[in-house]
């Protein structure tokens, strides 16, 4: 079965970021969280059945003072927002798929590396690897109820990448961010993904 190498692969590539931690606690400034939201502000006003795409991060990270390097974990929740269907629009319409119900689960883990650190504002680039989920319905034109065809609902486990690139400045002794990301949340399908712009706090 291929999916418990991918499972293990996955497994050793998220906790690779990890494994020097314990040695360099001393280096390192105390760990912070971070929380952001974003938009998939590439997403196509003519995709069917899909109004808007937001994503939702929740981070772990290690940097140190002295370093441009930093660590990250997080989980990640995403979610479509389908259209909300004008029944008058579907008297000539049988049996047409006009929601579209898909939610993205991810755990992931990234390294960034600060490119100028000598003005308020901070660029960095991230990239990373992650296990990813999926679970994909669809709900025929007369809104009764979701699909259960294996065709049109359907769900399962991915490896993917992600790489981005934001900037961020410290605010007392927070720190706000603004970044745009690309998950590509299958290495076996190219053209799944998304892109998210996201704007969080790092506390």
């Amino acid at each position: 079965m291929q999916l418990r190498p991918i499972v293990t692969a996955c497994c050793i590539a998220l906790a690779m970021p990890l494994t020097s931690l314990p040695a360099q606690t001393s280096g390192f400034e105390q760990p912070k969280w971070s929380f952001s939201l974003g938009a998939d502000p590439t997403l196509k006003s003519g995709d069917p059945g899909i109004d808007a795409r937001m994503v939702a991060n929740l981070t772990r990270s290690w940097q140190s003072a002295g370093s441009r390097w930093g660590r990250h974990v997080s989980l990640l929740a995403a979610t479509d927002l389908p259209f909300k269907t004008d029944p008058k629009n579907l008297e000539n319409c049988y049996g047409c798929y006009t929601r579209v119900a898909k939610r993205y689960f991810g755990a992931t883990a990234d390294a960034s590396f600060d490119l100028i650190r000598t003005s308020r504002f901070t660029p960095y680039l991230k990239s990373g690897v992650g296990l990813y989920y999926t679970k994909l319905g669809t709900q025929p034109s007369n809104l009764s109820a979701v699909i259960n065809d294996p065709i049109y609902a359907r769900s399962g486990f991915s490896f993917g990448v992600n790489e981005g690139l934001g900037f961020k400045t410290r605010i007392g002794s927070h720190e706000l961010f603004v970044e745009q990301m690309i998950h590509l949340i299958d290495l076996r399908r190219f053209d799944k993904g998304f892109a998210p712009l996201n704007i969080g706090v790092r506390f």
